[in-house]
């Protein structure tokens, strides 16, 4: 008898949103699309867009885990001031932008949402490093690099081994997402 993993989609976006931005209630319709789909949410395990996907995520009774920077739950709580509303957490200790290798290499999908730099920097390990069997997913219309990321893969004129996805709407998205690594994960 096969024994089906959890697939796991990691949402990745901006720390630094505030709470009444729009983006917020759609970081947060993601969450509960994914736990919709018995996948595990991964994220940075840190405040703004992430943590809006986790709560919508534990709102439907999805597993959430979370992928920290700091070492140890003291630092993850006094350097970083992050919040603790993860199932699991992860403490790397790796800073930011070790953390974000560790956190979209462990990720079957990967869904960007609005974003700054360290955005930037997690769209450009999963371009680079997802394989075939996995999903890199843009909400549009969020702002921040998310909105731009299909012009970057123009300029930077090649295609990613994952398959590319983009909408407004986060459920179509997940869902898009879905029926590509689930297809997918039947092969592996």
């Amino acid at each position: 008898m096969r024994i089906r993993r959890k697939l796991k989609y990691a949402v990745l976006g901006s720390a630094s949103v505030p709470d009444d931005s729009p983006e917020i209630a759609k970081a947060y319709a993601v969450g509960r699309a994914i736990a919709g789909f018995g996948a595990v949410l991964l994220t940075g395990a840190c405040p703004g867009l992430p943590q809006a996907a986790t709560r919508g995520a534990k709102s439907s009774g999805g597993i959430t885990m979370g992928i920290s920077p700091a070492q140890s739950l003291h630092e993850h709580r006094t350097v970083y001031s992050y919040p603790e509303e993860s199932d699991v957490t992860l403490f790397t200790g790796m800073g930011k932008k070790g953390r974000n290798v560790i956190l979209v290499r462990s990720a079957d999908a990967c869904i960007f949402i609005g974003g700054g730099m360290g955005t930037l920097n997690e769209f450009t390990i999963a371009f680079d490093d997802l394989d075939t069997h996995c999903a890199i997913g843009i909400l549009s219309g969020t702002g921040g690099y998310s909105d731009e990321f299909g012009r970057l893969v123009q300029i930077v004129g090649r295609t990613s081994r994952a398959a590319l996805f983009e909408h407004a709407d986060p459920a179509t998205l997940v869902q898009s997402i879905f029926r590509h690594v689930d297809s997918a994960d039947d092969i592996y």
